[in-house]
């Protein structure tokens, strides 16, 4: 059986979601297919920074997040190896903490209401181009049932390792870059000096660090970043290493003495990359799909967010005139590029300064007794300023002592 659509789109995550809602109240006939059933576990920091709420508003479901019981985070707390800290606030805005699994229903269900044909557990298995048009081959999970549907455009939301890139020769799964290692505590004892549960944590030392994000009920989600070399250690005792590493970090370890886990440890990764292309005729790729951000600056739910808003704008130009195209989708590429590349750079030179605890903790100390020079820095990896501002060369100098 062959299903047709203006649009079908793989995957059912934040940009995948995000993407199909906004083509779909611009009158465009659009299929999602998600291989899980939503509300499911996604191994995440749980953390939407303060740009995200534009981004909401304009897809329209900025009070429905507010409403699900996310908890306001009025700003980060990081904390430098050797105990250096300082807490930068987000200046009268603020994020919110928010499990993935509510974050990403809810997307799913506002998709759905604007006309989305969703479909939950049936996975893409197979991507052809046929003609003008792209012939995508999925399966039920559970029965197994193939059917085929086709489509003018695809867009490839379907995650790191995603089928759609490889089934069109945009690359394959990413093999360098960080694991998270996760999971949900209670009884972690807030900070006493450092703003308590309004504001998220990050914990560096060399190599690896951990964020710390408070969410409703009494629970927070504790996420560790590390190397592939350490977490193959932990092969077979990976809830073991993630006890001891967390203890490792002095600023949080008096505060894991009731600590439990009530939720399976989960890691994921590697992370950190970006696609040299994310179109080719008939493709886009969306989110995770098309780059992943090392979390230390907790811009992940934006990126996909502003990536999903980017490519809708030119999936619409190109369906309204040419067709979609190579040509007329390179427009999304060369947005990415130009508004996406600061976020990327600014994640680049705080990974090269925060892992040289001398350099971190010399640069705390000036963040904290320069104010403003913290302001524009949260205000960069919050997405609420350019990040130009800050990768300048002068400010970096300030940042540092040079100056």
């Amino acid at each position: 059986m062959t299903l047709t659509a203006d649009v079908i789109v793989v995957g059912g995550g934040p940009a995948g979601s995000a993407t199909a809602a906004a083509l779909a109240r611009r009158g465009c006939r659009v299929t999602l297919f998600e291989r899980e059933t939503f509300p499911r576990r996604k191994p995440c920091g749980d953390f939407l920074n303060a740009g995200c709420a534009a981004a909401l508003e304009r897809l329209g479901v900025r009070d429905a997040v507010a409403g699900a019981g996310a908890r306001p985070v009025l700003g980060m707390h990081i904390v430098a190896p050797e105990g250096t800290a300082v807490t930068l606030r987000f200046g009268g805005r603020a994020g919110w903490a928010l499990p993935r699994r509510a974050l990403d229903q809810l997307l799913l269900a506002h998709a759905a209401n604007t006309g989305v044909r969703v479909h939950q557990r049936v996975s893409a298995v197979a991507i052809e181009r046929d003609g003008g048009r792209t012939r995508v081959t999925v399966a039920h999970r559970g029965t197994g049932a193939t059917e085929t549907h086709t489509a003018a455009l695809v867009v490839g939301a379907d995650g790191l390792r995603s089928l759609v890139a490889r089934a069109t020769g945009l690359g394959g799964p990413p093999r360098r870059g960080r694991y998270t290692v996760g999971t949900y505590l209670e009884g972690v004892l807030p900070l006493e000096d450092g703003g308590g549960g309004d504001v998220g944590e990050i914990h560096l030392r060399r190599e690896r660090y951990c964020g710390v994000v408070y969410l409703p009920g009494g629970l927070a989600n504790v996420t560790l970043a590390l190397g592939r070399t350490e977490l193959r250690a932990w092969r077979g005792a990976v809830e073991a290493g993630y006890w001891a590493s967390l203890r490792g970090f002095p600023a949080l370890s008096d505060r894991l003495a009731r600590a439990r886990r009530v939720d399976a440890v989960a890691a994921t990764g590697p992370l950190a990359y970006w696609r040299r292309r994310c179109v080719a005729d008939g493709i886009m790729l969306v989110g995770d799909a098309a780059a992943y951000i090392d979390p230390l600056t907790g811009q992940g739910v934006y990126l996909a967010l502003r990536g999903a808003e980017l490519a809708a704008a030119t999936a619409l130009r190109a369906l309204d005139r040419t067709g979609p195209r190579l040509g007329s989708l390179g427009t999304y590429e060369r947005d990415r590029r130009r508004e996406l590349w600061g976020v990327f750079a600014i994640s680049r030179v705080l990974q090269a300064l925060a892992f040289r605890p001398g350099v971190a903790s010399r640069t705390l100390r000036r963040l904290a007794a320069r104010p403003e020079l913290g302001a524009a820095l949260i205000g960069a990896i919050g997405n609420f300023a350019a990040p130009g501002s800050v990768l300048r060369a002068r400010f970096l100098a300030q940042a540092l002592g040079v100056l």
